[in-house]
């Protein structure tokens, strides 16, 4: 290519220009967003097109001293303007894409998280999620990661301990003087690396950002609420109080996907046990792993916020004293308390066929049937011919249904869906969710049965649906165990012995109840009885 004879800057000063000006006008999250997507070798691929166009440019210059190398005439009827104008926009579409793709790298964290801090401060929210998400697992895997001096000095200096010796008592084996010292010098090393290991500390502060603010947390949630299923995985999320905002924001909106995911979610899958497609992906994320849920604390998030709204929401406390209406059709489906224990329902029938040897704070229930009879108004003069008077009725009969529900859910575990760690564990106790089902079960009709704010029709078509399980159980011969464990919660108590008053209550609604399911309760009657001859 031979070099023009002579040197015209007009388009060079125009394109800088155009630069300047851009840059001047384009705002400090720009400037910012534009530092963290281009890496050291993405300016000097600029560099190089810069100076290239400057060498075309200015070719009769360096013709003249010598410094100019030609390869040829031009062909195809380019010449320096037009190759300038290609190598221009050439760079133009190559920084474009590096925007739209960047990767975040470990020297980058500091600019990602001066941009995060930027659009957060300046409720850009929306731009903060499309910025973030792919850069979330990287991330999170900077938060765990470990600097390679660290990393070396654990491989030079492992630590070997033997936890068998220590239970029993042995003292560890002495080091040669020597090795401790170096052991010494290395952690040290290690110490040191660690403590100035930038990039982990601001991926932590990133990441703090997004969970702990429940503002952020509540816009999430309601558009981008897949986004926060992603940032559940980060471990900062379980020191802080994001699972707790997150679902208190589901709940708080009528419209969030919970709800949507709830009505759409009718599908049985055994029992009573719901189906979870995978379609529905936050129920799927939050109960395909029941032992997850608990290690995320979603069972205290869910029980805390119905119990505070229970507790604090008048209007919602009028609302569901009010004619059942249509709420049993519709409305059950937007109420945070009904979903509230559909979530609990869900996630206990998970732990029940995972095989979990834990209660999953299925005792919460007690708790809502205490608030729902605090808030109920009392009862008219005249009974009520409907099945459910008010929500609050039909609220309590899904307390007592679900907890019925659950007891009887251990006849149907499938042992292929327990982990064989689990099942070979000992102690394993496949129907030990369902007897602590039982339990709630008793605890909430000590509550029901001699509360005044519910009629004695009522109280008894409780207590049959109560009755009903506990007759199906009774003639299961695999499930004596839980059937035991509900004649003593429900006659006797658990933790507290009943009130002598309360079984003698216990008695009448008993009495009232269809004869033929009494009559199939003979076990339960025969407890009774004995109960009451040992009452003072």
């Amino acid at each position: 290519m031979t070099a023009s004879s002579q040197i015209d800057t007009t388009g060079l000063l125009t394109i800088l220009g155009v630069i300047a000006a851009v840059w001047a006008l384009i705002s400090p999250a720009s400037r910012l967003r534009l530092r963290f997507c281009m890496a050291w070798w993405d300016w000097v691929i600029g560099g190089i097109v810069f100076l290239l166009i400057h060498y075309l440019v200015f070719a009769p210059v360096l013709e003249r001293l010598g410094l100019y190398y030609s390869m040829g005439p031009w062909k195809w009827g380019f010449d320096s303007s037009s190759a300038v104008y290609l190598l221009l926009l050439t760079v133009v579409f190559y920084f474009f894409w590096r925007t739209r793709f960047p990767m975040l790298v470990r020297g980058r964290v500091r600019v990602f998280r001066e941009l995060i801090e930027n659009l957060h401060l300046t409720k850009r929210y929306d731009e903060l999620v499309l910025l973030v998400e792919p850069q979330l697992p990287k991330l999170i895997l900077l938060t765990k990661q470990q600097s390679l001096i660290a990393e070396w000095v654990d491989r030079l200096d492992p630590r070997n301990i033997n936890m068998a010796a220590l239970l029993r008592g042995e003292a560890p084996r002495a080091r040669p003087a020597w090795r401790q010292r170096w052991s010494n010098a290395l952690q040290s090393l290690k110490s040191w690396s660690v403590a100035r290991d930038e990039a982990s500390t601001q991926a932590r502060e990133v990441l703090l950002n997004l969970v702990t603010s429940p503002e952020l947390t509540a816009h999430l949630a309601v558009t981008h609420p897949h986004f926060c299923l992603k940032l559940l995985e980060a471990d900062e999320v379980i020191r802080s109080d994001f699972i707790e905002n997150f679902m208190d924001a589901l709940f708080d909106a009528p419209g969030s996907r919970l709800y949507v995911e709830l009505k759409n979610n009718q599908n049985l899958n055994g029992g009573s046990r719901l189906y979870l497609p995978q379609n529905n992906r936050l129920l799927h994320f939050f109960f395909s792993d029941a032992a997850e849920a608990m290690k995320n604390g979603l069972d205290r998030a869910i029980g805390e916020a119905v119990c505070r709204r229970l507790d604090e929401d008048r209007k919602l406390a009028e609302k569901l004293n009010e004619s059942l209406g249509s709420y049993y059709d519709g409305g059950r489906f937007r109420c945070p308390i009904n979903s509230g224990i559909t979530l609990f329902e869900i996630m206990v029938h998970e732990g029940i066929h995972q095989g979990l040897q834990d209660h999953m704070w299925l005792h919460y229930f007690r708790h809502f049937a205490k608030k729902i009879l605090k808030q109920m108004l009392m009862p008219p003069g005249e009974e009520a011919c409907q099945e459910w008077p008010t929500p609050f009725h039909y609220l309590l009969y899904r307390l007592v249904s679900v907890a019925t529900d659950w007891a009887e859910q251990c006849a149907r575990i499938d042992d292929a869906e327990i982990p064989e760690a689990t099942r070979s564990a000992n102690g394993f106790d496949r129907h030990f969710i369902s007897i602590e089902a039982t339990k709630a079960l008793g605890s909430m009709l000590q509550d029901i049965i001699p509360s005044e704010k519910i009629t004695a029709s009522f109280k008894t078509y409780l207590l049959e649906v109560a009755i009903r399980s506990h007759n199906r159980l009774q003639g299961n011969h695999g499930l004596f165990d839980v059937a035991s464990s509900f004649r003593i919660a429900v006659i006797k108590g658990t933790d507290l012995p009943t009130e002598a008053s309360y079984r003698v209550e216990l008695r009448n609604v008993f009495n009232r109840i269809d004869h033929r399911i009494r009559n199939e309760a003979a076990q339960f009657e025969e407890v009774l009885d004995e109960a009451e001859a040992l009452s003072p």
